[in-house]
């Protein structure tokens, strides 16, 4: 994954591990807590998180607690029906509060970008 881009077939599986730093020690993962939640999330350029094409969600019970890393998984049914071209994702950390199924947030503690906005290209 050159510079994080995602370059996939329409349709296709694909998989891909995302670690956050802690704060107070870099040198180690941040795990997380039964109220934090990573979130990606498939968009259109210029499309608002809340507004995703797609949004996933990651819990505690997702992450390898020895390593800190999540699995963040595109499933067949995820992108089959998209057109191909460029899309963005972005990763993002949310710490207490939750996000429902429309995508408003119930006042989280704290949002942190994991990864920028960066293109998800779909190929035909």
């Amino acid at each position: 994954m050159a510079k994080n881009i995602i370059k996939i077939t329409r349709g296709d599986s694909y998989e891909f591990k995302v670690a956050i730093p802690a704060k107070e020690d870099t040198t180690k993962n941040y795990i997380l807590t039964s109220s934090d939640a990573i979130y990606f999330a498939l968009l259109h350029p210029r499309q608002r998180f809340e507004d995703a094409i797609l949004i996933k969600g990651y819990t505690v019970e997702d992450q390898n607690q020895e390593t800190g890393d999540i699995s963040i998984k595109i499933l067949p049914n995820d992108t089959r029906l998209l057109a191909p071209g460029v899309y963005y994702y972005t990763v993002k950390l949310q710490r207490g509060g939750t996000l429902d199924v429309i995508g408003d947030l119930d006042e989280p503690d704290e949002v942190r970008t994991v990864i920028e906005r960066t293109k998800f290209i779909l190929n035909d």
